[in-house]
């Protein structure tokens, strides 16, 4: 039975406990034994930062290369990609519109009126 061409796996875990998995070590391992390059897409990110930057970038490269992955890249994340900040925009433009939560634990708070609205955690005060 042929493998899948692609995996979700998890990374980041700290100390002994117990993670979500498949983790990307095993995966690591999997890849290196069936003798494929890896590609990496941090689907939870959408910033370059510690996880992207160091353990994906370094740490995890390093670990293909002393387990012979011939091949190992991550994909950039979105960042400022002009349609996912136009996509951000609009889901808010559209929230703020219809009165509507952005996600638990945010609300709306009404800003002086030259600012108009603006969405705050819950815990932070008047804008």
């Amino acid at each position: 039975m042929q493998k899948s061409q692609w995996r979700v796996c998890y990374q980041s875990r700290v100390g002994p406990l117990e993670w979500i998995g498949p983790s990307l070590d095993d995966e690591l391992i999997s890849a290196s034994e069936d003798k494929v390059g890896v590609i990496i897409l941090p689907i939870a990110f959408v910033s370059e930062h510690s996880e992207t930057l160091v353990e994906l970038d370094i740490e995890y490269k390093e670990i293909a290369e002393r387990l012979g992955i011939s091949y190992y890249n991550r994909v950039p994340a979105l960042g400022i990609q002009p349609k996912f900040i136009q996509c951000l925009d609009d889901l808010v433009k559209t929230a703020v519109q219809n009165d509507r939560q952005i996600s638990p634990g945010f609300r709306e708070k009404r800003c002086s009126d030259d600012i108009h609205k603006c969405i705050v955690q819950e815990i932070s005060g008047p804008c």
